[in-house]
């Protein structure tokens, strides 16, 4: 099985990416006339009226300096903070660590594309009424265009820069990964940029955070269970 080998949880991983990837074309087409969809746009219009606390009326008035360093730790901090995670436990003789980090990624993108798919929610930014805009064009519109691919605009809730933080800070302190705290800083950063940038909702974010800790869970239990019964086996 893939799941029994750090070669194969790394085709999970691609696998996991190239379904991501193959969804995000998908439904990407239905973009091409509209911003937003009329189904998004409903959905938007049910968060944004749960979530009326938060204001953008202003958001395009933030200090370039702050715009930058959101924009740095959104779209930079978690794929290097995840790679170095990643590196790190492969390089340790221990499997659970680099097996439960692995299927927690899988785990995670399991549970949101049902959402993706059944609750398409746009960013923030793309639904006119929160006034909110994307912090990072402002920059260069280079940044979001980078991760369009894999993110596709009505794919916001839950987020998934959000469940993957969660991911790399529980995995991080359930095995004491030495840059722990390092990490959790900057996966912390990437939560908050997710918001200030204009690109999630607080709905997202906490729905988010919920997968990411489900997800760690869950495979969690799974290898704690396979290597109780791989034990077992070895003691017969």
């Amino acid at each position: 099985m893939l799941t029994n080998t750090k070669p194969g949880l790394l085709v999970l991983l691609l696998l996991v990416f190239a379904v991501n990837y193959v969804e995000t074309a998908l439904v990407t087409p239905s973009q091409t006339q509209s911003a937003v969809s009329a189904r998004a746009y409903d959905d938007a219009d049910l968060v944004s009226r749960i979530e009326r606390l938060s204001t953008f009326e202003f958001h395009d008035h933030t200090p370039t300096w702050a715009v930058e360093l959101y924009s740095v730790a959104y779209f930079i901090f978690l794929p290097c903070v995840g790679v170095a995670l990643l590196i790190a436990l492969a390089r340790r003789k221990e499997f659970a660590p680099f097996r439960v980090l692995c299927l927690a990624v899988a785990a995670d993108y399991a549970l949101s594309l049902p959402a993706f798919l059944l609750f398409p929610v746009p960013e923030r930014w793309a639904y006119p009424e929160s006034n909110a805009v994307l912090l990072s064009d402002l920059l260069s519109p280079k940044w979001i265009e980078a991760i369009r691919r894999i993110s596709a605009l009505n794919n916001s809730f839950p987020s998934t820069h959000v469940s993957l933080a969660v991911i790399v800070i529980g995995v991080c302190w359930l095995y004491a990964v030495r840059f722990r705290v390092s990490a959790t800083a900057l996966c912390f950063a990437v939560i908050l940029s997710t918001f200030a940038l204009g690109i999630h909702w607080m709905a997202d974010i906490i729905a988010g955070a919920l997968v990411g800790l489900l997800s760690v869970t869950i495979a969690w239990r799974f290898t704690d269970r396979r290597e109780g019964r791989e034990l077992t086996g070895e003691l017969a």
